[in-house]
């Protein structure tokens, strides 16, 4: 019997989300634990890729598992894959899927961005402006300035919604972004573009240039893998997955002109940001747990 598994995951504790020799990765840690359950013997497959650092609020996998589970669906799966997965993974909803079922076909994929722990970001800035600045990447482009081209796929995307992260208390956050598939570190690049155009480090026409076919080669930079999280994902093939948010990220500690009391800072941030993503995640386990209804 084919079941798809919702889960998350801290990226910081794992070499990416694809399986690597020698390596440890989320999906050797899923197939481990499937192994030891005598579960899914052709390995698993996993929805949505990300690189090193970069964490997942919702990601999906698909495993086999024996037909007598079915009716112990979610509890059963829930149960088993966290007794055994690091407390880095948590695994919060299971569903039998058809065997048609190719988990890797997300018709949309949410990330977010949290420019606020950039050390350049400008906490002052002005929402409009914002707005106007992240509205440039909306649509149809070519993105081959945002992303290191290695093959010959092409570059041109679609970016179906982009909108600021704001908090109940009007902080800005960072963005917001959808896409049925983005390129390999493309979030990241557009995430660095906003900081330096914010910055007037480089100007809105040179963001308009750099999405134009054929037109100019810039470097807008790469922002940090570990304020980049998997937000949501949809797929046909699955049941609505729920976009309840039980917390905000916390503030950051503010800047200091001391670089070394910075990097401690920068540190301590990382460990609240990663607290608060284990709090949603257990809160999805929990709300899961405590209902028989499919979110």
């Amino acid at each position: 019997m084919k079941v798809a598994i919702t889960f998350s995951y801290l990226g910081y504790e794992f070499h990416g989300s694809q399986i690597q020799p020698d390596l440890t990765t989320v999906q050797g840690e899923l197939e481990k634990a499937c192994k030891r359950l005598k579960w899914s013997p052709n390995g698993v497959k996993i929805s949505s890729r990300t690189d090193s650092g970069v964490n997942a609020r919702m990601n999906h996998a698909l495993i086999d598992v024996p037909n007598g589970i079915e009716e112990d669906l979610p509890h059963g799966i829930l149960k088993g894959l966290n007794d055994i997965l690091p407390s880095s993974i948590c695994i919060y909803d299971a569903e039998k899927v058809n065997d048609d079922c190719n988990i890797r076909l997300a018709e949309i994929r949410t990330y977010r961005y949290r420019l606020e722990m950039i050390d350049k970001w400008k906490s002052d800035i002005d929402l409009k402006k914002f707005k106007d600045i992240i509205r440039l990447f909306l649509g149809t482009h070519d993105f081959f300035n945002f992303y290191k081209q290695e093959d010959n796929r092409s570059t041109i995307r679609t970016i179906k919604e982009i909108v600021p992260w704001v908090s109940k208390d009007n902080r800005l956050i960072g963005f917001e972004i959808k896409s049925k598939g983005f390129l390999w570190n493309q979030v990241r690049r557009i995430a660095s573009c906003i900081v330096r155009v914010i910055n007037k480090e480089i100007s809105v026409e040179d963001v308009i240039n750099s999405l134009t076919t054929g037109g100019k080669r810039y470097d807008f930079g790469l922002a940090p893998s570990r304020w980049l999280i998997l937000w949501h994902l949809e797929h046909k093939d699955l049941s609505q997955k729920t976009k309840k948010i039980f917390s905000e990220p916390p503030k950051r500690n503010l800047p200091t002109t001391d670089r070394r009391v910075n990097s401690i800072l920068i540190e301590a941030d990382a460990k609240n940001h990663h607290a608060w993503l284990q709090t949603e995640s257990a809160n999805l386990l929990k709300e899961k747990l405590n209902s028989n209804k499919t979110f």
